[in-house]
């Protein structure tokens, strides 16, 4: 068994499946594959998917997949969020160890308890956000507990706070939000091509940095006339 996606990149400029642009600049699906590769990852799941608040017999379900030869142990962080407020409504911490590569199996939570216990009365005012840190590298997962356009979205104010050049191909870039966003996407000029350290992702804190690397070096770099945009799934929902 194994896993394979189609394809990495287009031959010419056209609407494909491929999830990196004919000009180098990455779609976003380039950027969740690339964890979705990561030996070691996190999985939640709504059994039945989609299931209806009041069904006692659905399971939040959570495991750790482990692809490592050499074993590795952590701690597995899951909180349930609010589509509307930073704010947690519920977090839970789970100890995981594997001495050979595998599946575990970590919890069973009854959904329908879980979700009255927090205080959610619908699907569409919560979701759950696991992850752990590996390598300095935060390794997530998002369970939406509906389907994305169902959740109440708002206008976030997503703001560029400041873009510093740390290098002549490399710049650290901070957002600030005043409420979550999901599937926030940060697009560079038409004449720049490079990757994010992380793009397409949910902002679920005020203020998030991450890096930009230009697939060239960029001389006398003025912020002011680095015309990054950010849009969010809110944005797309407008007319």
């Amino acid at each position: 068994m194994g896993l394979m996606y189609w394809q990495i990149d287009d031959y010419w400029p056209a609407p494909t499946s491929a999830t990196v642009e004919y000009g180098l600049k990455w779609k976003m699906p380039h950027y969740y594959i690339q964890h979705m590769y990561e030996p070691v990852y996190p999985l939640a799941v709504l059994t039945p998917y989609l299931a209806n608040i009041t069904d006692e017999n659905a399971l939040i379900s959570l495991y750790i997949i482990n692809e490592l030869l050499t074993g590795t142990s952590g701690i597995l962080n899951c909180s349930f969020l609010s589509s509307e407020t930073f704010s947690i409504r519920s977090s839970l911490i789970y100890n995981f160890s594997f001495t050979v590569p595998g599946m575990q199996h970590i919890v069973d939570l009854p959904y329908s308890t879980v979700m009255k216990n927090i205080g959610c009365t619908n699907s569409s005012q919560c979701l759950l956000h696991c992850g752990f840190k590996n390598n300095q590298e935060n390794i997530g997962q998002t369970l939406f507990l509906t389907q994305p356009k169902n959740y109440p979205l708002g206008q976030s104010n997503l703001q560029v706070e400041s873009i510093q050049q740390i290098s002549p191909t490399d710049f650290s870039i901070t957002i600030t939000a005043t409420r979550p966003a999901l599937f926030v996407w940060l697009d560079v000029p038409g004449n720049v091509t490079g990757y994010f350290s992380r793009n397409g992702f949910h902002m679920f804190e005020s203020t998030r940095t991450l890096t930009f690397h230009s697939w060239t070096p960029m001389n006398d770099f003025n912020s002011s006339d680095f015309d990054l945009r950010i849009t969010s799934l809110y944005d797309i929902t407008q007319p």
